[in-house]
């Protein structure tokens, strides 16, 4: 968790939505540059107070790092390498955000008001593997050892040593007799001891073969992921939550609500000019070439500082120059189609993760559809550069993540039916996928209305962690409130 946070992968609940008293002058214009996420959220609030609100979007699609990657879908990288995604009808991986913490009750409140169905996403599976590498992992390396047999032997060999001390007389001082047999009971109960012994050995919960030695899984750092109660926050929460058909279905729930005419698609902004009368604001049609000037009294520009700091828009020095400094992660995912549910069939894993030191980051198994005929893995998730990975084809990237899942599912070659990768720093309208560092004085600082512009993209928010997509709401209600104060003083 403490290497989590250190990576700013830890979150936060995005707080209160806002309650904004007061009502616009008649037609004031706002316009929001980027449909991701945080601009959808600003956008459909500001229509409910009675702004002429309307959403330009470069891409095709609205949601942003939001993207549910299936069949026909489709981008160009940068470079020019261009992927068209063959998965069955119906198969989909999420490239961009994948599970919302229970504890996220701004992206929760917006899919019950929308009605956006939700499943739940299983972070963590018993039949799930650990995979450990070198010296460094004992004399458990290379080999898969599952996560119900960790847990199993560490609290069993914990338990044993326990209760020996206890029949040493170790604990006198801290318990009376009939508490220290009511402690023995329930160790001996919780950690599947021989009643009578007290030791620890095989049992049939557990799976197949003898107990792993205890220095072994210590030796190994098997204990590190175990946690007695899962975590509120973070990539280790519990229960998480995933829309039904992909992460996108947020992202359309508010296009649906909104009204397609008030989202222009295809729109690539390609300047935002501002003066103390409103804004201009000229766009692109990247489908015909046709350029639209559209007038404004403000502008929320909820696209990634990527794209910002290199477009024509006068905002203050002092702001373009916080825009700049922001750096973006260099995340990346895989998605792998099966022709076989191979780890359901032969594993019996449902939902979960492969915990490993394998360079492929997070191995992850699809928490939907279980018992059907095929489905998609993702087989890697980094938010850092991976080798020169990037720099090299799909096609070897792809064969890079099979050869190395292989060392824990060799079945994943016969079984490989097609793969999609998305990486982030390569995609155009994105160039890297979230805004890293916890920078709480350039937080302040990009907030700020200018003149008529504020920037609105999560990287504006100290309330949340931007990977998170509770982090873009928490932007979007930030630059609600600050726009709208503006407006209310004309």
């Amino acid at each position: 968790m403490s290497a989590m946070s250190s990576w700013d992968l830890m979150a936060g609940a995005a707080g209160q939505r806002p309650q904004l008293s007061g009502r616009p002058a008649s037609n004031t214009r706002i316009l929001v540059l980027g449909a991701g996420l945080s601009g959808l959220v600003a956008a459909y609030e500001l229509g409910k107070l009675g702004y002429d609100c309307r959403v330009l979007e470069a891409r095709d699609r609205v949601g942003g790092l939001e993207w549910a990657v299936q069949r026909g879908s489709t981008h160009t990288e940068v470079g020019g390498e261009r992927q068209v995604c063959g998965f069955d009808e119906g198969q989909y991986v999420n490239v961009g955000p994948w599970r919302i913490p229970y504890s996220h009750e701004g992206v929760l409140g917006y899919c019950r008001e929308l009605g956006v169905p939700l499943q739940v996403f299983i972070n963590e599976a018993e039949n799930s593997y650990f995979y450990f590498q070198g010296a460094a992992a004992g004399p458990l390396a290379n080999r898969r050892v599952r996560m119900r047999e960790v847990r199993a032997d560490l609290t069993g060999h914990i338990n044993e040593l326990l209760l020996k001390a206890m029949d040493q007389h170790a604990l006198d001082q801290l318990l009376t007799a009939e508490d220290q047999e009511r402690l023995k009971t329930f160790l001996v109960r919780e950690g599947y001891l021989d009643s009578s012994t007290h030791a620890y050995k095989a049992f049939e919960n557990r799976g197949e073969g003898d107990p792993y030695d205890l220095v072994a899984l210590l030796q190994g750092g098997f204990g590190n992921r175990l946690r007695s109660v899962p975590a509120v926050e973070g990539t280790a929460a519990a229960p998480m939550f995933q829309p039904i058909g992909g992460m996108d279905q947020i992202s359309k729930g508010f296009q649906r609500t909104m009204g397609a005419e008030r989202i222009t698609l295809n729109a690539e902004v390609q300047s935002v000019h501002q003066d103390d009368r409103g804004v201009k604001v000229v766009y692109r049609d990247t489908r015909t070439g046709k350029t639209t000037e559209v007038p404004a009294d403000y502008v929320i520009v909820s696209m990634p500082l990527t794209i910002v700091s290199g477009l024509d828009i006068n905002l203050s020095d002092d702001l373009m120059q916080a825009v700049k400094d922001v750096t973006y992660s260099n995340s990346a995912k895989i998605g792998l189609a099966m022709k076989r549910r191979f780890w359901e069939e032969d594993d019996h894993i449902f939902g979960g993760h492969l915990y490993s030191d394998l360079p492929i980051g997070e191995f992850s198994y699809p928490s939907c559809d279980y018992f059907t005929r095929k489905g998609v893995l993702l087989g890697l998730y980094s938010n850092g550069p991976i080798g020169n990975l990037i720099d090299q084809p799909i096609a070897e990237r792809i064969e890079y993540v099979l050869t190395y899942a292989s060392k824990v599912h060799p079945q994943i070659r016969t079984e490989f039916e097609s793969g999609y990768a998305v990486f982030w720093k390569k995609v155009p309208y994105s160039l890297g996928g979230y805004a890293s560092g916890r920078n709480v004085a350039r937080r302040q600082r990009l907030s700020q209305v200018d003149n008529r512009i504020v920037i609105g993209s999560a990287a504006t928010t100290p309330r949340s962690a931007p990977d998170w997509q509770e982090g873009a709401v928490a932007a979007g209600w930030q630059a609600l409130e600050s726009i709208h104060a503006r407006a209310m003083r004309g």
